[in-house]
């Protein structure tokens, strides 16, 4: 008897607060908020362990078998409000499903033919409304609401729209695939119908509308940065309206009350070089290398430059041999094993052959060296070589890329 009347008490519960819940559902992400006006019914689905949280400030959270269940009653209400058209002629073929199946128990061979021939009517209705439905955002795509002239009103156009997607985005999770294969069961024309064309259209568009949805996000972000920047123009606008000598100035700044980060320089390097192609600069160049010339004698070094190395011939024709470079000889190796095909698991990477090589070379002028050796191949072996470069977006300058690694491997076709 305990158990009968928890489960009533419960079931009174859902009632009594049932307009609370269904608002939690549908509009507010499963979470009911913390505040004054909801304390009796956080309390009682507390009790009932319906609701939980992680912390004592945290909204409380519908429990998931809550949620399944508001799932399965609101299917019918979210397609209706997502769109009234779909909904009655999702009723009016529910109404054709039961039709067919009776004549088809009463072999009513003429009758059934004729209620195909509606079900397939008013299913390709459905698919063309949902086409009709997601193409209809890619015109406001497209005109990007510039015709609508004042800022204010294009944002809340655009957010209406947005809310129209999710509303359309509801009516396609409202058809599940397990009830449309209860309601196809074995016959094999249900089947085709419910399983194949149905779910066929809703995931196209599904695809679209997802895709329209991301777009408006983006543009409703432009938006909003267009109305500030409006509002801002304005501001400079009406100030000079009253005033005919206003001019915006920084001193109007009040520094003392000004955000830091607004008064936080960016560091911008600039490296002064003379260009000896421009006529401009010749002035400055003739006064650099006059400056050059002017150093006394004891202003430069007197540490006699060393002799040059020479490689000493006997009478035989014979030359003392000279050390091969590591870093040449890594690199021909490298583009060998490149070119003969003789590579593991299809590429060579470029730092990890450094790392392995032992070579004390920073990671720049190993690339750099690489690079320009294969910039010097025969354009036979270049073709056999195809090389995919990594690369960071520079941290100064947001529109330079630098590059942090290179990967080589055998291919038939150019380099890129």
């Amino acid at each position: 008897m305990a158990r009968t009347h928890d489960a009533r008490s419960t079931l009174r519960a859902l009632a009594t607060y049932g307009d609370v819940i269904l608002e939690a559902h549908l509009n507010r992400g499963n979470r009911i908020a913390l505040n004054d006006d909801n304390v009796g019914v956080l309390e009682t689905l507390e009790y009932h362990r319906l609701v939980w949280r992680l912390g004592d400030t945290e909204d409380l959270q519908l429990k998931n078998v809550l949620v399944q269940l508001l799932d399965h009653i609101t299917e019918s209400e979210r397609r209706r409000f997502a769109s009234a058209q779909v909904d009655r002629l999702w009723s009016d073929l529910t109404r054709l499903f039961v039709d067919y199946r009776e004549a088809k128990k009463c072999a009513a061979f003429m009758d059934k033919a004729r209620i195909e021939s509606e079900i397939k009517e008013c299913l390709s209705e459905i698919i063309e409304d949902i086409r009709n439905a997601t193409d209809t955002f890619s015109s406001y795509i497209s005109s990007g609401f510039s015709y609508i002239t004042d800022m204010d009103l294009r944002v809340r156009k655009n957010h209406d729209v947005i809310e129209r997607a999710g509303q359309l985005n509801s009516l396609f999770e409202s058809f599940n695939t397990q009830d449309m294969a209860d309601q196809a069961g074995n016959d094999p024309f249900l089947k085709r119908l419910l399983l194949k064309y149905l779910p066929a259209a809703l995931e196209q568009g599904q695809k679209n509308l997802n895709y329209a949805l991301n777009q408006l996000r983006l543009t409703l972000v432009r938006l909003r940065e267009d109305q500030r920047l409006s509002k801002l123009v304005g501001g400079f606008e009406r100030c000079f309206a009253n005033n005919r000598g206003y001019i915006p100035s920084i001193d109007d700044l009040d520094l003392g009350h000004c955000p830091t980060p607004l008064n936080n320089v960016v560091p911008f390097v600039i490296v002064a070089r003379g260009d000896i192609y421009d006529p401009a600069d010749d002035g400055d160049l003739i006064a650099l290398a006059q400056t050059a010339r002017s150093l006394g004698a004891n202003q430069q070094s007197s540490k006699p430059a060393g002799a040059l190395q020479t490689v000493e011939f006997d009478v035989a024709g014979a030359s003392d041999p000279e050390d091969e470079d590591p870093v040449d000889e890594l690199i021909e190796q490298l583009v060998q094993f490149v070119i003969d095909g003789d590579v593991g698991d299809g590429e060579i990477d470029a730092l990890e052959a450094l790392d392995v090589s032992g070579l004390a070379l920073d990671a720049a002028t190993w690339l750099s060296t690489l690079e320009a050796h294969l910039d010097s191949l025969a354009p036979n072996d270049q073709s056999h070589i195809t090389v995919e470069y990594k690369s960071q977006l520079d941290p100064l300058y947001k529109d330079n890329l630098c590059i942090i690694g290179m990967t080589l491997r055998r291919s038939n076709g150019s380099r890129i």
